[in-house]
């Protein structure tokens, strides 16, 4: 697959091309065209150079429009560009063209709200890059998806300047999901399989959340702190059915059945008259206020008020004396409800009491180890066991959750394991290329291994290569997997573009520039005029 002309246009309807920029195989450089020593003494930054290639990255599925007007460096935005898109309805058009020929028009209006189309075809975004997908990797349903495998190929800054080595995505992706990122593109195992694995990692990971949050929520040490708590529940609930017991067992021990049933109504009796004290209480209260607020009414304050309203509607039907007997009237009558609520309650709590009470008397010879002295410390006896069983309940629950989440980890866990990773020959033939290409450059011999918990490291069977050839090793990298994919016969992306490459050395550039020639890769990357002039 390879990337064939950048067009970019205006208008709609009947358009006008205004940029054609056809591509190549091997090296295509993206320059300024200032010279030294001319008016702007050489200096080609912001002249478009990063711009042009992030037309090229929003046509393969990058979702912001603004990044092409946006730094994100600064955060500012270049609002001549922005307003010229917006004005004229720019809209870009990248052709590209598979193995066997067949050619693919990608276009995206690039004003905000505009649409993305396919051979003249309309998409969603979300259909668009699916389609992207199906085209230049032939997958059908993702994972992995269009945009974590063409970064691979388009390394240009958006947001972030993101690691450029094998961590080449958002900071936020899982080695899980680059675990199934380079099972795909290096085709180390089923793509099923991995699929089925990247799921697998998902759960196991939402899994371990959730027995953390478990322990979190509940303050627990560990596992081990929480069947200690249950341990010391249920030795507190056995020493409080036996304290129950001790009154229970006795002579009414062969009517044990009644003798519950006369404990349940006593407490749901005692648990009544609570909350009807509670309410008497708080009448008692309310009246209290009421009887000690003067009852006399402000008579200056209704006076004002009383002039107030016969000025706006003239003249009321009531006089200044009926006001102030209404006023005093509804004081009265708030005093004469709290007292009938009180008398009320009053003979509520009354008849509760009584009840209780005649419960006791009549049931004396059933529960009689429950004398008047012994009924109060049996029923705070009663609620402590109640509220300790409740704990129980509630400490077991958390327990079985949290046994049932570990079983079904370790299933998963037990699943994962069964699902073969596959052979690495294949990155085997990889690291023929690159041990050679970095050997030639670098005098270094790199090589990837497989590794946990991210899938792949870069190794080195020599020593001392430093962090200054990081663009270097990068571009053998992509070199060296276009070698591979040749190997494999796969109809893959043979170009990669690159923004800046400032950093490299002249005689390494060279050496990879043989490389690129080589192989049939297909090259883009920005560049300084100054830097290749003398070239």
């Amino acid at each position: 697959m390879y990337l064939e002309v950048l067009r970019i246009n205006e208008g709609t309807g009947e358009y006008k091309e205004i940029r054609n920029v056809p591509f190549k195989t091997g090296l295509n450089v993206v320059v300024d065209d200032t010279v030294t020593g001319g008016k702007n003494d050489g200096r080609g930054n912001n002249v478009g150079k990063t711009t042009f290639l992030k037309l090229i990255d929003i046509c393969l599925g990058a979702r912001d429009k603004k990044y092409i007007w946006t730094d994100y460096d600064t955060g500012s935005e270049t609002t001549v560009l922005k307003n010229h898109i917006s004005d004229k309805k720019l809209f870009a058009e990248l052709d590209i063209k598979n193995q066997q020929g067949n050619s693919f028009t990608l276009r995206v209006d690039l004003y905000e709200r505009g649409k993305r189309y396919i051979n003249g075809r309309r998409f969603s975004y979300d259909d668009y890059v699916n389609e992207l997908n199906r085209i230049v990797f032939h997958v059908e349903t993702p994972p992995p998806t269009f945009r974590q495998l063409i970064g691979k190929f388009v390394r240009i800054k958006q947001k972030e300047d993101p690691t450029t080595l094998l961590k080449y995505l958002h900071p936020n992706t899982t080695y899980a999901q680059y675990e199934n990122i380079y099972e795909f593109l290096f085709k180390l195992s089923d793509p099923v399989n991995s699929a089925k694995r990247l799921q697998l990692s998902s759960a196991i990971s939402q899994t371990e959340r959730d027995i953390e949050e478990i322990i979190r929520l509940h303050k627990l040490a560990n596992i081990g702190d929480l069947e200690e708590r249950i341990r010391i529940v249920q030795s507190s609930v056995k020493e409080l059915e036996s304290q129950i017991d001790t009154v229970r067992f006795g002579d009414y021990q062969r009517n044990i059945e009644a003798i519950s049933q006369i404990h349940g109504a006593i407490i749901t009796l005692t648990d009544a008259i609570d909350a009807t004290r509670f309410k008497r209480d708080k009448i008692v209260e309310l009246l209290d206020r009421e009887k000690n607020s003067a009852i006399e009414i402000d008579r200056s304050v209704l006076e004002a008020l009383y002039r107030d309203v016969t000025d706006l509607l003239g003249r009321a039907s009531r006089n200044f004396d009926d006001l102030i007997d209404f006023n005093q009237q509804i004081k009265l009558n708030k005093l004469r409800y709290y007292e009938e609520r009180l008398f009320d309650i009053n003979s509520e709590l009354e008849r509760l009491v009584g009840m209780r009470r005649t419960i006791i008397s009549e049931n004396k010879q059933v529960i009689g180890l429950i004398d008047e002295d012994s009924f109060e410390k049996f029923e705070a006896t009663y609620r402590q066991l109640m509220r300790q069983s409740e704990l129980l309940g509630e400490l077991t629950k958390v327990h079985e959750i949290y046994k049932e989440l570990t079983e079904n980890l370790n299933e998963m866990k037990k699943q994962s394991a069964t699902l073969e990773s596959g052979s690495v020959d294949n990155l085997s033939k990889f690291n023929e290329h690159l041990t050679r290409y970095s050997n030639e450059v670098l005098g270094q011999r790199l090589y990837l291994t497989r590794q946990h918990p991210f899938p792949l490291k870069l190794s080195n069977v020599d020593e001392g290569l430093g962090t200054g050839h990081r663009k270097t090793v990068t571009l053998l990298l992509d070199i060296a997997y276009v070698s591979l994919i040749e190997d494999l016969k796969l109809d893959y992306p043979k170009f990669f573009v690159h923004d800046v490459l400032e950093t490299i050395d002249e005689h390494n550039f060279k050496k990879i520039v043989q490389f690129i020639n080589e192989n049939g890769s297909q090259f883009i990357f920005a560049i300084l005029n100054e830097k290749i002039e003398n070239y």
